[in-house]
């Protein structure tokens, strides 16, 4: 399950007071309560979001614990401020992230973290935001920024965001080609890494028979 950020879900800065929290929640709570918003699904879940978020921050023991984990996921913690979560702010959080894998030696990266990463962009309440505003523009140019960060990942990490990605494309035909294709030339990238030192081995052998054969055929 990719990790949660209920710092930003609440909008509020990670050494916010225990006041603060409970300020920004009963605010929150009651702009996004179903009973405010009947039939409404992106509020419904995201009140679910903010619930879960005040009852680990405004615990003391099981904050400590998140602050813990919360930390090793954003060691940056000097530019996570207080924010508000937006369409915009989600694309530029992927933009971001480009920008770091394109300064690192991909040799050396954590796939597995970079994988995270994605997920957390693509987490439940992010989608839900994006496909309530559903500014097909930016939408667009996010999948965008997504199959760019996801050039470097296996097939099966990709293959596990695609549903998400086609979500985000709507009715946009030529976006759900392009994340085809992609898909397509991932699932073959991982064949060949799959099979390649096996069939590396199977050259081996042979020239080594053909050497074998014509040094006998000589005597």
């Amino acid at each position: 399950m990719a990790f949660k950020n209920h710092y930003r879900t609440l909008g509020i800065a990670p050494n916010a007071s225990l006041e603060a929290i409970k300020k920004e929640f009963r605010k929150l709570a009651m702009q996004y309560h179903p009973d405010m918003n009947a039939g409404n699904e992106f509020a419904a879940s995201h009140f679910r979001e903010l619930q879960e978020a005040y009852e680990i921050l405004s615990h003391p023991t099981r904050r400590a614990k998140y602050q813990y984990e919360w930390k090793l996921h954003f060691p940056d913690s000097h530019i996570h401020l207080t924010w508000t979560q937006t369409s915009e702010t989600i694309l530029n959080d992927t933009i971001h992230l480009n920008k770091q894998l394109a300064a690192m030696d991909m040799f050396r990266m954590n796939k597995e973290l970079i994988y995270r990463r994605i997920q957390q962009i693509l987490s439940e309440s992010n989608m839900n935001l994006l496909q309530h505003h559903n500014h097909e523009a930016i939408n667009e140019k996010l999948v965008q920024q997504l199959l760019a960060a996801s050039s470097i990942l296996p097939f099966k990490y990709f293959d596990s965001i695609k549903p998400q990605l086609k979500t985000l494309s709507g009715t946009n035909e030529e976006l759900l080609k392009e994340i085809e294709r992609f898909a397509k030339t991932s699932r073959y990238k991982n064949y060949w890494e799959k099979y390649y030192p096996v069939l590396v081995f199977l050259i081996a052998i042979i020239i080594s028979w053909l050497i074998y054969r014509l040094s006998h055929s000589r005597l």
